[in-house]
Parts: structure tokens; sequence; C-alpha cells
């Protein structure tokens, strides 16, 4: 019978441990994994983001014009020089098919300007990578390979 304890006791103070050692890891969790700061953050992309948007706002000319009128703003401000570039590979995406596109080679900044159907200007931008031409999000995923 005093085995039987011991053994019992044994598992219990197993266990106990066991809860502390998860909580334990649990708790400095947080300190362990986080979340990677995108490029686009730690540059001016995003100020140069918002005079577009407010420009766009005010703006009430022709939709043949917006992309011209937009470059022209911005490389009013210092260090930019934003310039017609190709457009979105999908022409029939519905978000940004037919949009104008510019970018600024040295910013790595690519800014794509389309008129919704509420009569309003939308903005899709990003940080381009290295080699990219275009936004991640203008090129369709490649579909996966089925394994035979």
């Amino acid at each position: 019978m005093v085995i039987l304890y011991v053994g019992l006791g044994m598992a219990m103070i197993t266990g106990i441990s066991a809860m502390f050692r998860i909580a334990n890891n649990i708790y400095n969790l947080n300190s362990i994994s986080y979340f990677k700061q995108s490029e686009y953050f730690q540059t001016i992309l995003p100020t140069n983001d918002k005079k577009i948007i407010e420009f766009l706002n005010d703006y009430s000319d022709s939709n043949a014009d917006v992309c011209s009128k937009v470059k022209e703003e911005l490389n009013k401000l210092k260090n930019t020089d934003y310039s017609p570039d190709a457009k979105t590979p999908d022409r029939r995406n519905p978000f940004f098919g037919n949009s104008c596109a510019l970018v600024d080679k040295d910013l790595r900044h690519r800014v794509l300007i389309n008129k919704n159907q509420n009569g309003n200007y939308t903005l899709f931008s990003c940080y381009l990578k290295k080699s990219a031409n275009f936004c991640s999000y203008e090129l369709e995923p490649e579909p996966e390979k089925e394994n035979l």
C-alpha cells in the first residue's frame, strides 16, 4: 500500500511540475514570438500615400488625367520622382485592373489609382521588393502542384 501512495505522490508532483513548465512557456511566449514589422512603415511611403489620398478626395477633373495630376503633386515633394508605370498584369481584376500606375524606382513605391463604382478614387500601393515590378497582390498565386 505504501508503494501505491508513493507512486501516486510522484505522479501528482510530476503533473504539477509539468503544469508549471507549460504555464512558464506560455508566459514567456510573447517575448519569443513577434511580428516582423513591414519595411513599408519604416519609410516615407505612408506619408506619400496620405498625400495622394488627400489629393484624390479633392480631385474632380477628368479620370484620364488623374495619374498625371497625382504625379505632379507627388513630384512637388522633395526626394520623389514618380513616373508612369506598366499596368497591372491581370486587367480583368475588378479592384485594380483598369488602374493607372505610378512608380518611384528609388523609393520602390508603386501606386495604383482607380475610379470605383461610386465615382470615388481608390488607392492601392506597396513597397516593391528588390527585383519586383508589380505589387504581390497584383500577381496571381501560382497553382499548387499535385503530388503524384
